[in-house]
């Protein structure tokens, strides 16, 4: 019985996206781990590989030989050896099939800036948000206030609307950057302090809750402006995620993946002390919603 797949393999020198196969006509290096997981199963099946940039098009046969690859239902699909790997296959995937980032405006564009406007706003609500839920998951982080004050200070902090044509994002070598990032943010802060200090009454810390009442925000942010380093930093890597997505979306090329994950991959890994990679896909999710209601608006 001859068994035909459907093949799903994006590559800097080429895609496959639902090519119809036999097995046999597969790379010798996967034919024998296909067929075994086909079971004879006459098809189509869809199988998937990962994304390869050049350098591994040139190894194919070695870079094949080793993947894992596992059935699903219908499905054989290649299992990501890292996390790494893992984006760069989401975003390939992005690339070549989600029509928001297919036609992403690049700087020639007349929708150039508030396509990515949005974009960069949006990914800066989410990583003002989810940094901070994932470093306070546990309430004893707030004991050590000189740590905790940055972050809620970055939770508060205004965002970056950017500058036509080309500027998303705040820019550290502008000394004016911390001061417009922390400019008026005082209802915002007193906000966040109510919510923290809420938390800690219900969990029974109630000492602690009073040191993070909204009462004491002009201090918080006297503390911060005198060590505003750990701030900056949050921002920075705010900023390298952020302008990485851009390039990438306007790039709209294979070849933009592996430089695009690199980047992503050394921007989330250390913010705060904390290995922040896996936010990697759920912040593309966020741009993506971002490009395709950019689309809407733009008729």
């Amino acid at each position: 019985m001859t068994t035909h797949v459907h093949l799903y393999w994006l590559r800097e020198s080429g895609c496959d996206m639902g090519t119809p196969l036999r097995i046999a006509d597969l790379d010798p290096a996967i034919q024998q781990k296909v067929a075994a997981l086909a079971h004879g199963d006459a098809g189509p099946l869809t199988l998937q590989l990962p994304f390869f940039n050049r350098r591994e098009s040139r190894r194919r046969a070695e870079v094949l030989r080793g993947l894992q690859l596992v059935r699903e239902g219908d499905v054989i699909r290649s299992i990501p050896a890292t996390a790494a790997a893992a984006l760069r296959d989401y975003t390939a995937l992005l690339l070549a099939s989600e029509p928001g980032w297919m036609n992403a405006p690049n700087e020639t564009n007349p929708g150039y800036f508030a396509a990515w406007q949005k974009v960069s706003l949006a990914l800066q609500r989410a990583l003002r948000q989810w940094i901070p839920e994932i470093y306070f998951r546990d309430a004893a982080s707030y004991e050590d206030r000189p740590a905790a004050y940055p972050l809620l200070v970055y939770e508060a902090s205004k965002m970056c609307f950017g500058r036509p044509r080309t500027e998303f994002t705040y820019d550290l070598a502008d000394p004016d950057t911390l001061p417009r990032a922390m400019y008026m943010i005082g209802q915002s802060l007193q906000r966040v302090l109510a919510g923290v200090e809420r938390r800690l009454f219900d969990e029974g810390r109630p000492e602690l809750a009073r040191r993070y009442a909204p009462i004491w925000y002009e201090d918080i942010l006297r503390a911060v402006r005198a060590k505003p380093r750990p701030l900056i930093t949050l921002v920075g890597d705010e900023a390298l995620f952020i302008n990485a997505v851009i390039d990438l979306g306007s790039a709209r090329k294979l070849e933009a993946v592996k430089p695009f994950a690199r980047t992503a991959n050394l921007a989330l890994r250390t913010i705060y002390a904390m290995d922040l990679r896996t936010l990697a896909p759920a912040l593309l999710a966020e741009a993506t919603k971002a490009l395709q209601n950019a689309k809407g608006a733009n008729g």
